[in-house]
């Protein structure tokens, strides 16, 4: 969804400059100009996943910061770290045939990318920054990189749920005081935009909670709930393109955070269902974290402010240019994401072996 929003976004004029306005433009438009409350439902399912393993692993006695640190920075790293250097490759090649739009030029056209007052950062300080997530914070996102601004949101989620649940649930006075500590020092200095948005992840928490007791699990699991909590999300997207309180951020959330509880009390999936989830799933942090500078590239260089009306030939650009884009991401997903799991088990056991020769 972020990324045909981009793709449309540099491709197509604005929908008010469409020569045709028909029920098929509307359907396009509308469905491609989902990228910001696509990241509110991904905070959201992150929430769900993330919050669910943590508050499980306590329950369970059986967390540890080391293995929590080992899982979530392999599996961010893994992908962020190639993909902060094609960012800077791309950039440097666009910049040198194309600056304008590196400078700002085409923002008001594409509505999206550098403005002439955030012009293309690729200072070292800013791929540091970005590199420890401190994007929005402290630094600018890298380059062409824009999306990289939900990706610091995210890590400081992961580090702030633990801290919180440490303070609450932990055994012993010195650590619950150190975490609650932590928490809030790090709630003080983070903006308020980064705060807002953890409210949202921390619905994605309530429906995991959801799953827990058997009341709610009955009730989450009624295909009524799932009816009308599908209708309900979906008319927060339709909501979000007027001013109507039910297009807001937060409730997007609420209606998503209602809606997946009923998804994860469903006792079975289609077979293409869950194949097509599957395969989405696998690949969308790299294509969310990819996608952008190699967009940025080819409308920079190629079309250097060219755009095309939503029809028969518009569309077949669209499409062409999204499989292209997408065929990208599927090299990077191959060298890189598809071997999250191989590097965080040699990293467990690496981690492990030490503290096991330390111990004797």
């Amino acid at each position: 969804m972020v990324c045909t929003e981009h793709l449309r976004a540099f491709l197509m004029v604005h929908f008010a400059e469409a020569k045709s306005h028909g029920l098929g433009e509307r359907i396009f438009y509308f469905s491609t100009g989902l990228g910001h409350q696509a990241v509110m439902i991904f905070f959201v399912l992150s929430g769900y996943f993330v919050g669910g393993s943590v508050a499980g692993a306590y329950q369970a006695g059986k967390w540890s910061w080391l293995q929590y640190a080992i899982r979530r920075l392999s599996r961010l790293w893994l992908v962020l770290i190639p993909a902060l250097l094609l960012t800077w490759i791309w950039d440097l090649a666009g910049r040198s045939l194309a600056g304008e739009g590196y400078s700002g030029a085409f923002h008001d056209l594409y509505s999206s990318g550098p403005s002439i007052q955030a012009p293309a950062d690729l200072r070292p300080i800013t791929l540091l920054g970005n590199g420890i997530f401190l994007q929005t914070i402290l630094v600018a996102p890298f380059g062409t990189n824009g999306p990289l601004w939900s990706l610091a949101n995210e890590f400081w989620y992961y580090l702030l749920f633990p801290l919180f649940w440490g303070a609450f649930k932990g055994v012993t006075l010195l650590p619950k005081l150190i975490s609650a500590t932590l928490a809030v020092a790090i709630m003080i200095w983070l903006p308020h935009g980064v705060l807002c948005g953890g409210l949202i992840w921390l619905l994605g928490y309530g429906a995991y909670l959801a799953g827990q007791y058997s009341v709610s699990r009955r009730i989450c699991g009624h295909p009524f709930w799932l009816a009308a909590t599908g209708a309900l999300a979906v008319a927060s997207l339709v909501a979000s393109k007027t001013s109507l309180p039910l297009g807001s951020n937060l409730a997007i959330g609420g209606a998503f955070a209602l809606f997946i509880a009923g998804l994860a009390n469903r006792r079975s999936a289609p077979h293409a269902y869950a194949c097509m989830a599957a395969a989405m799933g696998e690949t969308s942090y790299t294509l969310y974290l990819a996608h952008f500078p190699f967009l940025a590239f080819i409308f920079f260089t190629l079309f250097r402010g060219s755009q095309f009306q939503p029809d028969l030939s518009g569309f077949a650009r669209f499409f062409g240019i999204l499989l292209i884009a997408l065929t990208y991401v599927l090299v990077i997903w191959w060298c890189f994401e598809r071997n999250t799991d191989r590097v965080r088990r040699r990293l467990e056991m690496t981690f492990s072996l030490r503290s096991q020769s330390s111990v004797s």
